[in-house]
């Protein structure tokens, strides 16, 4: 466009950033705003909303705010749609305060909510629980003259259901249907979900019914919230009945069948969802032979349903058959991923195969696959058992120089004082380094806790402990525990003690065999 001498006008712009923001580019668009700035164009409010929208609905918020104050010194005027975005935003962010704070302020600015805007604040109450701040919000929707539409209403509907008040949100969904204003198949599914997951299985299949009645037809998502009930309930034929009425669709005819083609491809969530009930119910091979069956009439299976049947295999102690299942992945076109990996490695460890299960972590690195830090922590912990601690530092060590931000040298010197059995120095040297960078993670310091009680050094545990405590770090319970009976075994009472005590402080509640072998070893003395 631009090289035929046709310069972009400002809806242009808009259209691309909005279509860039959709396509989560939010940095894209950001980016094109300045272009747009440069070239002399200049942006309305639309464009200013449609980035706010496109940062808020990533959860950046904290970006859209910045944003919002450089968009204001262009003389951009937060309207209705712009406090839409940033409510929206932080209420999915969670920061339900400053959400209602930006309620407020619109209200100070004599903005008034539109529906699209008490549809999210009805929304967030419900979140947190609030229904009578939410119905209220309702009630006074409608006596500003606005009537709530069928997304204001499945709103309501889905606050009422997961909250588990089911006869609200039944006696909501029979006012509406009296009303103009119809459900929607969202309506049906967001019924259906709340009596699936309350076991209510006769309701759900006769709201399911009832659709069709209606002329609205259920959606992908809808017949995946069935499906998972029904596979949670055990009924399983029942499950596979809905997922053939799926695959059939709305019209059974034989024309219809054949006007799909031979190319014709089921969803894949829903075999999804099959697969992994059955490997719960302890259904492995049945699992396995519906993902065979299935996958050579035209399914085709993501990853995730591989890795769902690979770990049920190994959870059955097939290991032999997960290997194979592992193996025969890059012939059906799939890669492994790192969760594929990990299970596969932890179904290993499970039977005793050490070798082999590091054997797959080097492969893993060979093909390109990062390990991600739940592999880290299963070698760990899996080394821990057999003893060998000073491995799993190792492996720890190793895992953090791959990260961004993480000094080498300070690694290194963390290394030196494991090396020379200063553990004490080392876990300070690691918090250390974690705390700068805000990226804690409790689990290998646990790991090496129990580790070292494993493995009798219960002095270095209790260096770990002692260390942990004076940093205000909440200790597990397992670790408590381990703690109490090692310190007990070896007849150190003083630190049993004292770590009991934590556990009250705490409010972890233990076992009576740990408090009776504390009582007993202090009655001794």
């Amino acid at each position: 466009m631009m090289q035929r001498g046709i310069p972009p006008n400002v809806i242009t712009y808009t259209v691309i950033i909005s279509g860039l923001c959709q396509a989560k580019k939010t940095n894209d668009g950001h980016k094109l705003l300045d272009t747009m700035k440069t070239s002399g164009c200049c942006p309305d409010l639309i464009t200013y909303n449609a980035l706010l929208n496109g940062f808020c609905k990533l959860g950046r918020v904290d970006e859209a705010l910045e944003l919002l104050h450089s968009f204001e010194k262009d003389g951009y005027v937060l309207g209705i749609n712009g406090y839409s975005c940033l409510i929206y935003g932080l209420f999915r962010a969670k920061r339900f305060d400053e959400a209602h704070r930006w309620y407020r302020k619109m209200f100070e600015e004599d903005i008034k909510p539109d529906v699209v805007l008490y549809t999210i604040m009805i929304r967030g109450f419900f979140e947190v629980g609030k229904v009578k701040d939410a119905l209220k919000l309702l009630r006074e929707m409608t006596e500003r003259g606005l009537v709530p539409d069928t997304y204001c209403y499945n709103a309501v509907i889905k606050g009422f259901c997961n909250m588990g008040l089911l006869d609200k949100a039944q006696s909501l969904y029979l006012e509406i249907s009296r009303n103009d204003c119809f459900p929607n198949t969202c309506t049906y599914t967001i019924l259906i979900c709340g009596m699936c997951k309350n076991g209510l299985m006769g309701e759900a299949r006769q709201i399911f019914n009832e659709m069709e009645k209606f002329g609205c037809f259920p959606s992908v998502v809808t017949f995946n919230a069935l499906i998972d009930g029904l596979c949670k309930a055990g009924e399983l034929k029942e499950a596979q009945f809905v997922l053939h009425k799926m695959e059939i669709g709305r019209n059974p005819s034989l024309f219809f069948r054949l006007s799909q083609g031979a190319d014709r491809v089921l969803d894949s969530a829903s075999l999804q969802t099959l697969v992994e009930r059955l490997c719960e119910s302890g259904l492995v091979l049945k699992a396995y032979k519906l993902l065979m069956q299935l996958a050579d009439s035209g399914v085709v299976p993501n990853i995730t349903t591989y890795n769902i049947l690979i770990n049920g295999m190994c959870k059955a102690q097939n290991i032999n058959g997960a290997f194979k299942l592992f193996k025969d992945l890059p012939r059906k076109g799939h890669i492994p991923d790192s969760i594929t990996y990990g299970t596969l490695i932890d179904g290993l460890y499970r039977v005793g195969r050490e070798e082999d299960a590091f054997v797959i972590f080097d492969q893993m690195t060979k093909n390109g696959c990062t390990p991600c830090k739940e592999i880290y922590k299963s070698l760990m912990t899996w080394s821990c058992r057999k003893g060998n601690i000073s491995f799993t530092f190792t492996l720890w060590l190793k895992y953090l120089r791959n990260l961004p931000g993480r000094e080498g040298e300070t690694v290194k010197l963390v290394e030196e004082h494991f090396e020379k059995g200063e553990v004490e120095k080392a876990v300070r040297g690691l918090l250390e380094m974690d705390f700068k960078l805000k990226d804690f993670d409790l689990a290998p310091y646990t790991i090496w806790l129990i580790g070292f009680c494993q493995a009798g050094r219960v002095e270095e545990a209790l260096k770990i402990f002692s260390v942990l405590e004076e940093c205000k770090i909440d200790v597990t319970a397992p670790s408590c525990v381990m703690l109490i009976h090692n310190l007990c075994k070896e007849g150190n009472l003083d630190p049993a003690i004292d770590v009991f005590l934590y556990t009250l402080e705490k409010g972890i509640m233990l076992m009576p065999r740990i408090c009776n072998q504390a009582a007993q070893m202090s009655s001794l003395f």
